[in-house]
């Protein structure tokens, strides 16, 4: 964990800050409450829950948004594959799982 500035160093996300580990410890705990249940957990306690992995995946510099119709399911390459040069594609018909590489 650095405790150099963010605007000092080269990749601000290659290494977390104490806040940001303080913050992400914090959530952790919120998500393990929310979903923390004898029964099957509340639906206000399920989005709760999604709300703050929605932060969590944000300080690991992930956007996140909700998903708009109109603009439909976009999937994006990882790191490896846009080094091959993929680019991003529209999925048609809603959600598919990746095809392995093996």
């Amino acid at each position: 964990m650095s405790r150099t500035g963010d605007k000092i160093r080269y990749n601000i996300k290659d290494y977390l800050t104490e806040r940001e580990v303080n913050k992400l410890l914090d959530l952790f705990n919120k998500i393990k409450l929310d979903l923390s249940d004898d029964s099957f957990p509340t639906r206000t306690n399920r989005l709760e829950a999604v709300e703050n992995m929605k932060k969590v995946l944000e300080i690991h510099n992930y956007e996140v948004s909700e998903y708009d119709p109109d603009k439909g399911i976009w999937v994006e390459p990882s790191k490896s594959e846009r080094e091959e040069g993929k680019k991003p594609y529209k999925l048609e018909q809603g959600i598919t799982r990746r095809e392995s590489k093996v």
